[in-house]
């Protein structure tokens, strides 16, 4: 039975003891950050669950050919284990993961994971003040707390809504399940997508293929890529005291100087700063295009006709050239279904492959349709869910969400903050932990944000970012862009400064939450109950 003052629950019954204090799901940088962000709060009863064979999330799942970084290493790695040893500015995927295992290993995590596992469905268990985590095998695992670090591309999307699709009899494959068996010398491939993927992938078969078919449906941006061998003398500037600190700050200082600008300028002449960056920087790309790219009909193709930061763009590095090559055709006809030996367009042209390359993305986290209804149940039957899919998605300090206690997202709306992945899951697990460690110092057993904090903050970011969400959601018009999801919101990035964002991580009012205490009572046995009943 539960019991409330307004400030405090109390839980009162018989007491089931959890398998595990945290459980966190998912085994990529976030879990990585989780599991030494927990130990460093005095917890070491975690278990860290992911549905994959090994640690390192995308990393270890993407190993499609020249898979790698777009932003440069400097910035691509966690504030507590600096690397200075990159082989590259642009640090390859082989190197991406084993940099994760070695963190991983250094703070004992290996013991403390456990692979091939999906969590299918999550409850909360009001009375016993716990989580029911069921996996696809039919077990169940019990945690006190539950910490969500699953990435922020959730899942491939391996079947998108395209005529024909399962009629095709050829090898298909998407980037995040890459067939190695597979010898692309010689043959014909098609590959539908034009996004991060492709642009590392393209300039790799067109070298060993017969033909490249290469279909887009939207143009992107695909900026100069600076890649170059880190020389000894680098490594040794950036290992010393402060050094591979000072590279990633300056690259944050840039982004924090953006981020200011987005959010502080006022409103009029932000919209006619926007109209002004889009007509030079589209120019600009023109002629960027023109310097890459030979034929004249392929440039107009490329050249985006919207807001030219609609759309996340990428440091391409050899993918325009590619286009240049007489095996490798763009087709931007669209498609009209997939036949059993190909792809017909849309104007009726159908080619015939040999292997299928599903690039089209993944759903992604600000996106209400990755959150299944009937998957996280909350306090009350809340289902996450429905919740998500039906208003839209919102989380104080894009973590914790009322009526789902002691259960916590590390990559939650309007999450999104820094120069790479590692910068916010870091600040939103210091948040998380700061929240589980004040749970802990008060004797609680459960913590849930309150609705009124979780509104506040969620209109407090609206409010700062009205620039940004005038520019995504009135100048992205036919970009496709994920940074507007199918309700026409844009929960994606968040709209404070880099300084505040990691400043507020902790310094928050901590009766923004509600705190339940369990009193434990005695259960009457058998005999006490006779001799009660005989008075």
């Amino acid at each position: 039975m539960t019991r409330s003052n307004g400030h405090t629950a109390e839980f009162t019954g018989t007491t089931e003891s959890p398998q595990y204090e945290v459980v966190v799901i998912g085994a990529g940088i976030g879990g990585i950050c989780a599991g030494v962000k927990l130990q460093e709060i005095g917890i070491g009863d975690f278990l860290i669950l992911d549905r994959v064979g090994g640690l390192g999330g995308t990393w270890y799942s993407h190993s499609y050919p020249d898979a790698g970084c777009d932003i440069p290493s400097t910035t691509y790695q966690f504030s507590f284990a600096r690397k200075p040893d990159w082989d590259r500015l642009f640090a390859k995927r082989d190197q991406i993961l084993e940099y994760l295992e070695q963190v991983a290993a250094e703070y004992d995590l290996p013991r403390r994971m456990r692979f091939h596992t999906s969590i299918i469905r999550e409850e909360w268990d009001e009375d016993q003040a716990l989580w029911r985590l069921h996996v696809d095998s039919g077990e169940v695992i019990t945690a006190r707390f539950v910490i969500s670090a699953v990435g922020a591309y959730i899942n491939p999307k391996t079947r998108p809504n395209i005529p024909g699709l399962d009629s095709y009899t050829g090898v298909s494959m998407h980037p995040a399940h890459w067939n190695h068996e597979y010898d692309f010398t010689g043959k014909r491939v098609g590959i539908i997508g034009v996004g991060a993927s492709t642009m590392q992938i393209a300039p790799k078969l067109a070298a060993q293929v017969a033909r490249l078919d290469i279909y887009q449906r939207t143009p992107q941006v695909y900026l100069p890529k600076p890649d170059f061998v880190l020389r000894p003398w680098m490594q040794r500037l950036l290992a010393l005291p402060g050094g591979s600190a000072i590279a990633n700050g300056l690259a944050q200082a840039v982004v924090d100087s953006l981020l200011r600008f987005a959010i502080y300028t006022p409103a009029p002449v932000w919209k006619a700063g926007a109209r002004a960056v889009d007509f030079l920087g589209r120019h600009a790309y023109s002629g960027w295009v023109r310097y890459k790219v030979k034929d004249k009909k392929t440039r107009e193709v490329l050249r985006p006709g919207f807001g030219i930061v609609c759309i996340r763009g990428g440091a391409g590095g050899d993918y325009l050239p590619t286009l240049n090559r007489e095996n490798v055709d763009l087709i931007t006809t669209g498609i009209a279904e997939i036949t059993p030996n190909g792809i017909r367009a849309a104007d009726g042209t159908e080619r015939d492959i040999d292997a299928l390359i599903v690039a089209t993305g993944y759903e992604v986290f600000s996106d209400p349709e990755s959150y299944k209804p009937g998957t996280v149940i909350g306090r009350d039957g809340f289902d996450l869910g429905v919740f998500y899919n039906t208003e839209e998605l919102k989380a104080y300090y894009s973590t914790s969400v009322a009526g789902i206690p002691n259960r916590f997202l590390m990559i939650g709306p309007y999450s999104w903050t820094g120069t790479a992945f590692h910068y916010f899951v870091e600040n939103s697990m210091r948040h998380i932990a700061a929240v589980i460690d004040e749970t802990r110092r008060r004797g609680a057993v459960t913590v849930e944000v309150r609705p009124e904090a979780q509104e506040r903050f969620h209109q407090g970011v609206i409010r700062s970012g009205r620039n940004l969400s005038y520019y995504l959601e009135t100048r992205c018009e036919g970009s496709n862009t994920y940074f507007v999801n199918s309700q026409g919101k844009s929960p994606y990035i968040r709209p404070w400064s880099l300084v505040k964002t990691y400043r507020k991580a902790t310094r928050f009012d901590r009766e923004d939450y509600r705190y339940g205490r369990r009193v434990e009572v005695d259960v009457p046995t058998a005999a006490s109950s006779a001799e009660l009943a005989r008075g």
